[in-house]
């Protein structure tokens, strides 16, 4: 199997490592194809990390001056361009039975998908849709469209053998917005074991009324919200603190470090490595997830992978993995009275805090195991198994 992931580091790298290692657990041979220094190392002898790619981290969370971030989008396209060639070479030489992907952004993306099943008719391609429809950066409410992108994404998405999403929600939408030439399935999203470190992590009830958001800063994440409710928060618990981190994309940093300011909340910009994230949920009491719209988080996952309670908003297929009241407390979205009224919930009862977090822990372990997730993929694209 290869899976193909240009950036080395973040969210859908951290996914696409954590599968690949449970599909090579399960008997199969794995190549991830990815950039330079990636942040999660093979565990598995039969789990191979390639950073070949001419790719790049996330980007850093300093302003560019508008002639700058147009050059470095050039540069940036041209090794992309580049690293596409790279892909294209490696799958011929090693011929794999699986091709799996998890996004493709540009043009160039979906034509190299139709590149690559030029080259291995005889491979299964398949991708795991995190974000069904295409969306513009910064304005991630609108679909990224175009005459040539929809032409060559259509027929991309004709060439899946299988495509998987991670809810019922984003099930639909794919199958709203693309005809995919295989079936469309959903798995379970799995844990973030990968990101929790050596050391143990000090149980909920244990830390202070501390709040954590976690992940990028974009519009439809209400973070806006999150901020509104801050006040109406702090009415009822006085001590209350808000620590909001995660890389920059799309919002108004300045803006938004003005109003944190003056709402005494803890602005950390900028991409946050995987030894770091241990230590953000360990001080953290609940983990907020007040998105104005989704397909699913990978932060929910990431709050029981720590044993955090989660109050998230009702949207997309988050209610799907948030049992309100048992694992977090759901709320409507754009909603800040509403939101503080499930941070005060936890904030103010250590106790249930803990219990919430340990019942979300016990089922990611039951219901969202990496095995699980690992199952379902192979009996999808129908894999070999070794000694056939």
């Amino acid at each position: 199997m290869a899976f193909v992931e240009f950036t080395p580091s973040g969210g859908l790298f951290q996914f696409s490592a954590q599968l690949g290692e449970a599909m090579a657990a399960g008997g199969d041979e794995v190549h991830l194809l990815t950039g330079a220094d990636p942040e999660l190392a093979s565990g598995h002898p039969d789990f191979h990390v390639r950073p070949v790619l001419r790719s790049w981290h996330p980007a850093d969370h300093e302003a560019v001056h508008p002639l700058r971030r147009k050059v470095r989008r050039a540069g940036r396209a041209g090794l992309r361009l580049l690293s596409w060639f790279q892909v294209l070479g490696h799958l011929r030489r090693m011929a794999p039975d699986v091709v799996i992907w998890s996004s493709w952004r540009f043009s160039m993306d979906a034509l190299g998908v139709l590149a690559v099943d030029r080259i291995l008719p005889r491979a299964a391609l398949s991708i795991v849709a995190h974000e069904p429809r295409l969306r513009r950066r910064g304005d991630t409410t609108a679909d990224k469209r175009g005459p040539l992108l929809d032409r060559v994404l259509e027929r991309a998405w004709q060439a899946m053998d299988a495509v998987f999403v991670l809810g019922t929600e984003a099930r639909e939408r794919v199958l709203e917005r693309w005809e995919p030439g295989g079936p469309v399935i959903v798995i379970p999203h799995g844990d973030e074991a990968a990101l929790r470190g050596p050391d143990p992590v000090p149980p909920a009830g244990s830390t202070g009324p501390v709040v954590l958001f976690f992940g990028s800063f974009t519009a439809y994440k209400g973070i806006d919200v999150l901020l509104d409710a801050v006040p109406v928060v702090r009415r009822e618990v006085p001590d209350a603190r808000f620590v909001v981190a995660g890389a920059v994309a799309g919002v108004d940093l300045p803006a938004l470090q003005a109003r944190a300011t003056e709402l005494d909340v803890d602005i950390r910009a900028g991409y946050v490595p995987k030894d770091g994230v241990a230590t953000l949920f360990g001080t953290a009491r609940v983990v907020v997830i007040p998105y104005r719209r989704a397909t699913q988080s990978g932060v929910v996952h990431l709050a029981y992978t720590f044993e955090r309670p989660v109050v998230a908003t009702a949207v997309g297929d988050i209610p799907a993995v948030v049992q309100d009241g048992e694992t977090g407390i759901l709320v409507p979205p754009a909603d800040p009275e509403a939101l503080a009224g499930g941070l005060v919930t936890l904030l103010g009862d250590a106790d249930r805090a803990e219990r919430m977090g340990m019942a979300g822990a016990k089922w990611l372990a039951a219901e969202s195991s990496w095995a699980r997730v690992a199952s379902a993929v192979h009996g999808a694209v129908d894999v070999p198994s070794s000694g056939e």
